[in-house]
């Protein structure tokens, strides 16, 4: 199980934290890091083009931050995957307007014994952590509908000492030197078509003022004075991929 979530969990139980609970997008003027979570939610929001009357899944729906700004905007069918229970449990809670399913399981598993049921699927830098990524992938195109969407995003990191201890404290970090072309090659051989890939790191770089202090000569064992490290020195990337299923396109 993810250890380093605990102390997010209790963070976000004491109203301490946000239900975002991944990286910042500063595009603009000057944000504060929950601004700019929400900025990088809208941003895959936006790329997933939806519209009232679709299915929606968030594979990795952390504390439902996303989905709850999609439950917002958009009138349809939700659905949040999780394996973490806890996550599931706070990202339930409260009222929502669409009517949600809570599925608790892999993030290769949320469509046993269904196919052709979703119109969009996001998965908002959840991968690093999945252990089967060729699944994922394979389980998104079974699971939408012909000229459904998928937008993935996660965090590539080039081989160094600080991969090292970034992969350790975020754990489970599966597959430690996935690479770009990986990931396409595992999009493609499922089916999808790439539409667009956006390497989002830079416009991260603000939010790790927030989170930690400038990286000291020397390595550390602390994986987020490390991750910034690797961001700082364009040794992580962090893409967004925009892929299309196959058949005939949606709206």
């Amino acid at each position: 199980m993810m250890g380093y979530i605990d102390s997010l969990i209790d963070a976000r139980r004491a109203g301490h934290v946000s239900d975002h609970i991944h990286l910042g997008l500063f595009a603009g003027p000057a944000l504060s890091l929950e601004a700019a979570q929400v900025a990088m939610a809208r941003h895959h929001i936006s790329a997933l083009d939806l519209c009232d009357a679709l299915d929606v899944v968030d594979v990795g729906c952390g504390f439902g931050g996303t989905l709850r700004m999609v439950d917002k905007d958009f009138l349809g069918k939700l659905t949040g995957v999780n394996i973490d229970p806890r996550q599931i449990a706070l990202a339930r809670e409260g009222a929502w307007r669409n009517p949600v399913d809570w599925l608790t399981c892999d993030a290769s598993a949320f469509s046993q014994g269904r196919s052709g049921w979703a119109d969009r699927i996001l998965s908002l830098e959840a991968m690093f952590h999945f252990p089967d990524p060729a699944g994922f992938f394979a389980t998104c195109a079974k699971a939408l509908r012909p000229g459904g969407r998928l937008v993935v995003s996660t965090i590539l990191l080039d081989r160094s000492p600080s991969a090292h201890a970034v992969a350790q404290g975020f754990a489970p970090w599966p597959v430690p030197d996935m690479t770009l072309d990986d990931l396409t090659g595992m999009a493609t051989h499922a089916g999808f078509q790439v539409q667009d890939i956006q390497n989002l790191a830079p416009l991260t770089l603000p939010g790790f003022d927030w989170m930690c202090p400038a990286p000291p000569p020397e390595i550390t064992d602390h994986p987020v004075i490390e991750l910034r490290r690797l961001f700082t020195a364009g040794q992580a990337s962090y893409p967004m991929l925009v892929l299309q299923a196959g058949g005939k396109t949606q709206k």
